[in-house]
Parts: C-alpha cells; sequence; structure tokens
C-alpha cells in the first residue's frame, strides 16, 4: 500500500502495483520493482555479496566516528561511503575466503594533515600508550586538533575507541581497556578530526600490538 503525502499530484510513498515511490535527501522518486531472475549469482556477484556481509556489522562499531570523520564523499552517506571504499581497497584473500585487511581500513578518511611517526606501545597491564611527532602548524595541522584513538581485537571481536584523546599537540595519550585484554593482539589506529574547520585526517594504522 502507498501513502500519498501531499494531495493527488505530489509524491507517494510505497507499492503500487509494479511502481515504488520513495524520497531520499529531499528528492522524491519512483522506481520499478526488480524482475526475479532464475540465473545462478557470479562468482563475482557472490564475492561481492560476501564483502558486503564482512562489512555492514563490522563498520558500525565504528559508525559515529565514520559520521563525523568519513569526509571526501559524493552523494553519498558517510558509512555507504565508508562500506564502498573498505569493500573495494581493505579485503584480503580470494572468494570464498576472503578477510579485512586491516593495515588498509579507513573509518577517517579527510583532508586534515596526519602526524609524523606515530606508533603504539603496551608496557602496563590493559593500556596502550600511543606516541606521536607534530610538524609545523598550519590550518590543516592545528596545534587544536583533537586525537581519536581506535583498537580493534580479532578475538572479542571489539573496538574500543577513544574519540577526545587529547589534542595535537600533547605528542602522546593513553588508550585504557575495559575488562580483561592482556595478551590479546589488537590492531591500532590513529586519527585527528579540527572542530574548527569540520575536517577529519585520513586514519593511521599503527599496527598489531600485543595488550600487557
Amino acid at each position: 500500500m502507498a501513502r500519498i503525502t501531499n494531495g493527488i499530484l505530489g509524491a507517494f510513498s510505497g507499492k503500487v502495483g509494479a511502481v515504488v515511490g520513495a524520497s531520499w535527501r529531499g528528492i522524491d522518486y519512483m522506481r520499478g520493482l526488480p524482475e526475479p531472475s532464475n540465473k545462478p549469482a557470479t562468482p563475482p556477484q557472490l564475492a561481492q555479496r560476501l564483502k558486503m556481509v564482512l562489512f555492514r556489522g563490522f563498520l558500525l562499531g565504528v559508525d559515529q566516528i565514520i559520521e563525523n570523520c568519513f569526509q571526501n564523499y559524493d552523494k553519498k552517506t558517510p558509512m555507504n561511503s565508508a562500506l564502498s571504499y573498505n569493500m573495494q581497497y581493505a579485503v584480503t584473500g580470494g572468494y570464498p575466503d576472503l578477510n579485512i585487511d586491516f593495515p588498509n581500513l579507513l573509518y577517517s578518511k579527510g583532508d586534515l594533515l596526519s602526524v609524523w611517526s606515530p606508533a603504539a606501545l603496551s608496557s602496563e597491564p590493559n593500556t596502550i600508550d600511543f606516541s606521536w611527532q607534530n610538524g609545523a602548524f598550519s590550518n590543516y595541522r592545528s596545534a587544536e586538533d583533537k586525537v581519536t584513538l581506535v583498537a580493534y581485537s580479532q578475538e572479542n571481536m571489539e573496538f574500543v575507541t577513544l574519540t577526545d584523546a587529547g589534542l595535537r599537540t600533547d605528542e602522546g595519550s593513553r588508550l585504557i581497556f575495559p575488562g580483561n585484554f592482556s595478551g590479546q593482539q589488537v590492531h591500532c589506529y590513529l586519527s585527528l578530526y579540527s572542530k574548527a574547520f569540520n575536517i577529519a585526517s585520513t586514519n593511521e594504522y599503527l599496527g598489531l600490538v600485543t595488550v600487557v
């Protein structure tokens, strides 16, 4: 059943026969229902579906960061852009043995300049210390840029994030894990966000670190 929102000559939402009415970002449109197909899916189609399954739930673990920081996209939501990017560039292996390529994973993408020589090290229980160096400050590398820290445990299938971990000028910050992560290996990332200019940096992969 369809619903008319602005009178008989207005747009409608829902299904009428073989036509579906909907709206996206304030633009009303209609499309026909897809024709059912009896053809078996090809290997590339199956691989694409598996990539979608691989990333759709996974990226929800950093959805708030993606919403603010995945930039430079065209006519897509930040989440859809992140999904599209990672399905194309952050997958390793061949179908059906596909896996996430963690060094190439992006949850933040933008024009803000990153830091120099970022590193992550665990020397105390349930903590990882992040460090970096700064270049000359400018509009694209400000002392007031906020640091975001991200770690992902494959064992727990869990992200641990700290979105206000300090300022670029601090050249260091600590991520404290909830519960007991000691002995686990986690993938570590660092990115920055400028509240003044509403731009983010592309996140840096700092490697796989064993939590003490």
